[in-house]
């Protein structure tokens, strides 16, 4: 077996992810306790062109039809605010403290409850940190809070990128290296 290098070792990621909503934005918020770090998974769905004579999969027939993200954390953060972030189809008074499904909120999802971005910082061995962000994020999962003897109440997120209709430009995600978390 061949000898592993330092700098794959290096890049090892440990630790659990910490996550911020809106990070860089000046409503920056950290998105915690969580339970169980958090899980980023970027999917494509590609489609293969078929042809007569075609021996199997084949190289440059590949085509990307669309992309999404996820980022899933479970938070024993029950705030009013973490709770508004899970049903962002919901009314939510932060004045009154309450969060209300009304008849109004039957149809589109305004895009105020749609978040800057969702970034989960993952620690190396190195130091460094993976960041990744998502952007236009949007939790779809279905609502569920627990109350539950001797232990805590879970709220699971499953938050989605979204891309930007107006601006075909815009990044659904990006991932990358930094150095050392920037104090929000």
């Amino acid at each position: 077996m061949p000898d592993l290098t330092q700098e794959q070792l290096e890049n090892v990621q440990i630790d659990y992810g910490i996550i911020y909503t809106n990070y860089g934005e000046t409503d920056v918020k950290l998105l915690g306790p969580t339970r169980g770090g958090g899980e980023f998974v970027a999917t494509a769905s590609i489609r293969s062109i078929e042809f007569d004579g075609m021996k199997g999969e084949t190289m440059g027939t590949h085509v990307v039809e669309d992309i999404n993200a996820v980022l899933s954390v479970v938070t024993l953060d029950t705030s009013m605010a973490t709770l508004a972030l899970a049903m962002p189809w919901a009314t939510y008074d932060d004045v009154g403290g309450t969060i209300t499904a009304e008849t109004a909120n039957v149809g589109i999802i305004p895009g105020t409850a749609y978040l800057k971005n969702v970034t989960m910082f993952a620690k190396t061995i190195k130091g460094e940190y993976r960041k990744v962000t998502l952007y236009n994020a949007l939790s779809k999962k279905d609502f569920s809070l627990a109350a539950k003897p001797k232990g805590e109440g879970e709220v699971s997120l499953e938050i989605n990128a979204n891309w930007d209709a107006t601006d075909s430009n815009a990044n659904l995600f990006l991932v990358e290296t930094v150095a050392s978390l920037v104090a929000v």
